[in-house]
């Protein structure tokens, strides 16, 4: 076959995958996947049942909605990895109904007087069976405004999220995210009063009246790690009170990487540290501000 008449590169990631040789990958995994590329949506690979990226990966920071570049990850990890969303830039946010121990989000919205029906919108079923709930951000709303912890077991998530064909271990058993309703990138638009409950508190850049986390909580986080779902608020709070105490910036970050460490599913090194220094011109920022 000549240069002139060789086959197009095919497009298609199920087509792709499907023709490496002496390698069989699910095809309904392959096929989800596919699903949220055609949406438009980057997806990233993690490890089996967790959400730790693999060696070598910064998670959602890699995202990809490149066919070759997948069909590539997907030989190397296989089909049992876990699967993620970037949300950065999709103009989507999350809302995060948690139900794990003693948190129960859908009581939390009850206790708001907020209901909502979820056969309605774009929602996916989490191990623990509570929701992540996809909603499009409306016209004149700067995701970066948003707060990210809204009540009890409730967050807003805006940088990623794992979505299906993923797994976690649930009671020793592996148990799937599951997708309900109309697509992701058909998401409704958040609703007045979600808007109104990610907007409650005063911005971090002005006097807060209300810590994000409390010193004691803080301190479990020492002992634990940061938990998943709120690595990147908890990361950002405990840097912030270190260097409000006047712990020496490079001490305050070798705290906050022994913590990560102690995480079920560590934050990546340079997500940590982008995490960290914005803390940091945070808080110069603040101390300038003070001194004049």
């Amino acid at each position: 076959m000549s240069e002139d008449t060789k086959k197009p590169l095919n497009t298609s990631l199920t087509a792709n995958v499907q023709e490496v040789s002496n390698k069989f990958i699910n095809s309904n995994y392959i096929t989800k996947i596919n699903e949220l590329i055609e949406q438009g949506l980057s997806v990233y690979l993690m490890q089996p049942k967790t959400s730790v990226p693999f060696k070598g990966s910064r998670g959602h920071l890699d995202a990809t909605n490149d066919i070759n570049e997948l069909k590539r990850l997907i030989e190397a990890h296989g089909d049992d990895s876990n699967v993620g969303v970037s949300l950065v830039g999709t103009g989507l946010v999350v809302l995060d109904i948690d139900r794990h121990g003693s948190k129960n989000g859908f009581q939390s919205l009850l206790n708001l007087g907020i209901k909502f029906d979820l056969d309605k919108e774009s929602v996916e079923i989490t191990p623990n069976a509570g929701s992540h709930v996809f909603f499009k951000i409306p016209d004149g709303i700067d995701v970066s405004d948003l707060n990210h912890v809204l009540a009890d077991g409730l967050e807003l998530l805006t940088n990623h999220v794992t979505v299906s064909p993923s797994s976690k271990i649930v009671d020793s058993k592996a148990t799937l995210y599951r997708h309900y309703g109309i697509k992701i990138t058909e998401a409704n638009t958040m609703p007045k009063w979600l808007i109104d409950l990610a907007t409650k508190y005063e911005k971090p850049n002005k006097p807060m009246n209300r810590a994000m986390y409390s010193v004691s909580q803080r301190w479990e986080m020492v002992l634990n790690g940061f938990a998943d779902g709120e690595r990147n608020n908890q990361a950002v709070s405990v840097s912030g009170y270190l260097l409000r105490i006047n712990v020496d910036p490079n001490t305050a970050y070798s705290i906050v990487k022994l913590i990560n460490s102690r995480s079920v599913a560590p934050l990546p090194d340079g997500e940590l540290f982008t995490t960290f220094k914005s803390a940091y011109e945070r808080e110069k920022q603040r101390r300038e501000k003070g001194s004049k």
